[in-house]
């Protein structure tokens, strides 16, 4: 995977890892965004997790996080389970 050029693709790119980490195959329907505090986005964290799956859709949430706690963003989206 390329390091992403944006906020928003990283938390994109971490939603959908998240997403298909038990290795289903996933395209993205929904992704939103909200930005927090401005900053050096080098020291940023990210994290993701799924908040429901069905046998279609996967809904994910994320954060980008400062070294001192501030949130940079934080993201939600929805992606379909691809079929193998």
């Amino acid at each position: 995977m390329t390091k992403p050029s944006s906020l928003a693709a990283a938390l994109e790119q971490a939603l959908a890892a998240a997403a298909g980490e038990d290795g289903r195959s996933v395209a993205p329907v929904s992704f939103t965004l909200d930005y927090g505090a401005g900053g050096d986005s080098s020291e940023i964290t990210l994290s993701a997790r799924v908040d429901r799956a069905t046998r279609s859709l996967i809904f994910v949430h994320g954060e980008a996080v400062f070294a001192d706690g501030r949130r940079a963003a934080s993201a939600s989206g929805v992606f379909r389970v691809r079929e193998t």
